[in-house]
């Protein structure tokens, strides 16, 4: 059976699944995918015949929208072979969750659901995997980091895979998580691994500091309540860092959430500092994600409005 997996790229729960591709089947080609690009990928391979040449199709972590979704929902073919799973409370409030082949499902009795998790238990229920110690440690970790769990579980492991993937990149990373799924009855660091997590540690505090030294604070009014945001220049990888540092200040410069422009990627990552919806934030700027963690596209045409009217050079 030939596979084709369409999955985020940017983060550990995207190449989750990447990993469980991997093991579930043998000629499987993975498509990492960053989170705004995945309606345009999967039309490209309409377009060019060859998503047709597969047997089973996934989307994983991220979801296709209009109007590529009423098309595979009109090509009986392409609607039985493809399948999309994905958690991002956003894609339900769109209506993306109206066609049978889309399931976004953000949580199971209580529990939050990532992309890997959810992607796992199909291929478990399908007979295309059997549960190993290795692969449920892999899945839970991926997912209470990704869920932001991982801090309520004390469970500091889930952040190392985080860490490996920011310092490795996505093609490492797989390649390592793949060798340990094949040869680790569980899931271990070793000596080298350990040494360069803690060396990432040692300098995220001095980095993140230099970061907020140019912190611009907007206040934004969204559906009647004013937002008032930190933006700052900041590379992709400390993503979940910079607003857990300021957490762990007390928030000295009283804002709800930090806005982060990425250096290296081509968007802007929210994350809560007050308890709000930062998604509100990102779906204000044409994004999407999560309560806690969010983003939208640097190109949007509102966004850098905004930038201009707060004199923020970032761009």
């Amino acid at each position: 059976m030939k596979v084709l997996l369409f999955t985020h790229s940017q983060d550990i729960d995207g190449i989750g699944c990447a990993i469980l591709a991997n093991k579930a089947f043998k000629a499987c080609k993975i498509e990492p995918t960053k989170t705004f690009d995945i309606t345009s990928n999967v039309k490209k391979y309409i377009a060019s015949k060859e998503i047709y040449n597969y047997d089973k199709i996934y989307v994983t972590d991220l979801c296709i929208k209009e109007p590529v979704l009423d098309f595979i929902d009109n090509d009986k073919e392409l609607k039985e072979k493809l399948l999309v799973l994905d958690h991002h409370k956003t894609e339900i409030e769109e209506g993306n969750n109206k066609y049978d082949f889309v399931n976004i499902i953000v949580e199971n009795n209580g529990l939050k659901e990532s992309g890997t998790s959810l992607f796992y238990k199909y291929l478990l229920e399908n007979g295309y995997l059997k549960e190993s110690k290795i692969l449920n440690e892999i899945v839970e970790w991926t997912r209470q980091y990704d869920v932001w769990d991982w801090q309520k579980e004390n469970n500091y492991n889930a952040k190392k895979l985080h860490i490996l993937f920011e310092i490795l990149g996505l093609e490492k990373y797989l390649e390592l998580m793949n060798y340990k799924v094949e040869n680790l009855e569980k899931l271990e660091f070793n000596d080298f691994e350990t040494s360069i997590i803690t060396e990432f540690e040692k300098n995220v505090m001095k980095d993140i500091t230099e970061i907020l030294e140019k912190i611009k604070i907007v206040t934004i009014n969204i559906n009647d309540y004013n937002y008032r945001i930190g933006y700052v220049k900041s590379p992709y990888k400390y993503r979940n860092d910079i607003n857990e540092f300021i957490i762990s200040k007390g928030n000295p410069y009283d804002i709800d959430a930090i806005g982060m422009i990425m250096t290296d990627m081509d968007t802007v990552s929210y994350r809560q500092v007050k308890d709000y919806d930062v998604s509100v934030i990102a779906k204000h700027f044409g994004g999407k994600g999560h309560v806690g963690a969010s983003s939208n596209s640097q190109d949007n045409e509102l966004f850098k409005k905004m930038l201009e009217e707060n004199n923020i050079e970032f761009i």
